[in-house]
């Protein structure tokens, strides 16, 4: 007898007898049981006064549960994998953008991608990286509108 089972001389409760019987009716539409000795089964059920008689009743039509599964052995689990970082592509484009300058529209590129890029790996919290790349970006965008701004007052003087 194990544990979950109740001891043969324990009365039966009305919450025992409707689980023999909903047992039962699962047995009869598995066709484990047809309509004569559902309706007997069902009599004698509603009819048990001890839970070892409803036991009897449901023995031959339940399946025997299956035992879990055995653990895995630790050499078998997947190895620990440290999670995978990626460089933001709009970081590279900052960097690459203010280093090939294109007259002022590579600076002005490199601070709006910069600036992008360090709002999208903010929002990655820790998965991604290029911080150093867009901050590098961003000021050589600045620096070179800075000096373009410069040439043009200076020159325009």
């Amino acid at each position: 007898m194990t544990p979950d089972q109740p001891t043969p001389y324990l009365r039966a409760a009305d919450t025992d007898r409707e689980a023999a019987v909903e047992k039962l009716r699962t047995a009869a539409v598995e066709g484990r049981l047809d309509h004569d000795e559902l309706e007997q089964r069902l009599t004698a059920a509603y009819g048990a006064k001890w839970c070892s008689d409803l036991d009897r009743l449901t023995a031959d039509v339940t399946p025997v549960p299956l035992p879990p599964p055995p653990p895995v052995p630790y050499t078998q689990q997947m190895p620990y994998q440290p999670p995978r970082y990626s460089t933001n592509g709009m970081a590279v484009g900052s960097l690459v953008a203010s280093l090939l300058w294109f007259f002022w529209i590579g600076s002005v590129a490199a601070i709006v991608f910069g600036h992008v890029a360090l709002g999208q790996i903010k929002a990655a919290e820790g998965r991604e990286t290029g911080t150093g790349m867009a901050i590098a970006g961003l000021v050589l965008g600045y620096l070179q509108i800075g000096g373009l701004l410069l040439a043009l007052l200076f020159g325009a003087t």
